[in-house]
């Protein structure tokens, strides 16, 4: 069965087939060849006739006033926390190290999140807002380090929990796993999809709800303006009593943002590498990645069953020969928002693309560097 799946490994020394015969042993074979067979090779497109447009409000539909003193309570009494996606690396930003280490004129883009959480500091040094960071094997240790180099940026170190998200092995086009230059079965994150059951499972569900955390506050590594815990968002959210309210902006042309859209009767996310050519001008409600969810929706999304998608990734590994290679893989991922089916009220809530959403993806061009720079200067961030 070993060889079925690793032709290789009748090539290495036995030191090594032990050691990958180990970590064989750990891997659910059922599911891999399931992914496979459902992800790959049959595949499913998008059927348009079952996505509708998702509602939504806008802010002046709201009582700002109501809301935002509801949000601040709720911050201010220790039952909002904070989950950061945080699992890449800097890679097409030509930066060494986890993106959040990326920084502007000094300034990290972690530090960027960081000050936005000290302004619910209280008098005594203490800070009802816990910050939940979820990294990867692949920047974990310098994620750490990081922040402890940096004194957690004056953020108490009480208050900051790091966790980090599932693996799932990438597969040749034939089906076969496989194995990284030192000779281990390769393992890759499982996408921003795993954060649900990787919340359970590190335990830091649990410990939310030791704290008194109702709410969480969900948001990503790379957008360089997000106004992270939202008062309009999360007091939208508690007003209304949702298990998900997301904040969503309207597409540019050809802009490369999934679509919140309602999906066979069910709120969700249709990616834009999923849309067939020439339908996203029907959906105009972007997603942005800012969601604020229930206790109860994230132990639902926890233990519910979670569909992989599929991307094409030239990854360094070890061909026929044991020969180091680099070639185009099946890299399988999970998309949090297909968790959103186990979300019984959502809402959304769409912003003003200024001084909400300024992806940091590329080094040059759309979402780059330069475009980042010169947001953060136009908030006055920098």
């Amino acid at each position: 069965m070993i060889e079925e799946l690793i032709p290789q490994y009748k090539l290495l020394e036995e030191s090594f087939q032990n050691k990958v015969k180990k970590q064989f042993d750990e891997l659910d074979l059922n599911l891999i060849k399931h992914v496979y067979q459902d992800v790959y090779l049959t595949g499913n497109e998008v059927d348009l006739t079952k996505i509708e447009e998702v509602p939504y409000v806008l802010k002046e539909d709201l009582n700002l006033d109501v809301v935002t003193e509801k949000a601040k309570k709720a911050i201010n009494d220790g039952e909002v926390a904070v989950v950061l996606l945080a699992g890449g690396q800097g890679t097409r930003l030509e930066h060494t190290g986890p993106k959040g280490t990326f920084s502007f004129e000094g300034v990290s883009l972690f530090e960027l999140q960081a000050r936005q959480l000290l302004q619910y500091k209280k008098v005594d040094g203490s800070l009802p807002v816990h910050w939940y960071i979820m990294t990867s094997d692949i920047n974990h240790e310098e994620t750490v380090s990081f922040f402890k180099e940096h004194t957690y940026f004056e953020v108490p170190e009480e208050n900051i929990h790091f966790f980090k998200q599932e693996h799932f092995p990438p597969l040749s086009k034939d089906g076969e796993l496989l194995l990284t230059p030192d000779k281990d079965i390769m393992l890759t994150p499982n996408g921003n999809g795993g954060i649900f059951a990787s919340l359970k499972n590190s335990g830091m569900l649990e410990d939310m709800e030791a704290r008194g955390v109702t709410t969480v506050f969900m948001n990503n590594v790379d957008n360089v303006v997000v106004k992270v815990l939202d008062q309009a968002l999360v007091g939208l959210h508690l007003e209304d009593g949702n298990d998900v309210t997301s904040k969503s902006i309207t597409p540019k042309e050809g802009e490369s943002v999934g679509r919140l859209a309602v999906i066979d009767g069910f709120k969700g996310v249709v990616e834009y590498t999923e849309l067939p050519e020439g339908s996203e001008y029907q959906f105009t409600n972007g997603n942005i990645g800012i969601h604020v969810y229930s206790m109860n929706f994230l132990h639902e999304a926890a233990d519910g069953a979670m569909p992989y998608h599929l991307a094409l990734k030239k990854l360094e590994h070890l061909g026929p020969s044991l020969e180091v290679t680099k070639e185009e893989v099946l890299k399988f991922e999970k998309f949090y928002f297909d968790a959103f089916k186990y979300a019984g009220k959502h809402n959304t809530l769409q912003v003003d693309r200024k001084g909400e959403f300024s992806p940091l993806k590329n080094k040059v061009g759309n979402d780059s560097i330069e475009t980042a720079f010169k947001d953060l200067e136009e908030e006055g961030l920098i």
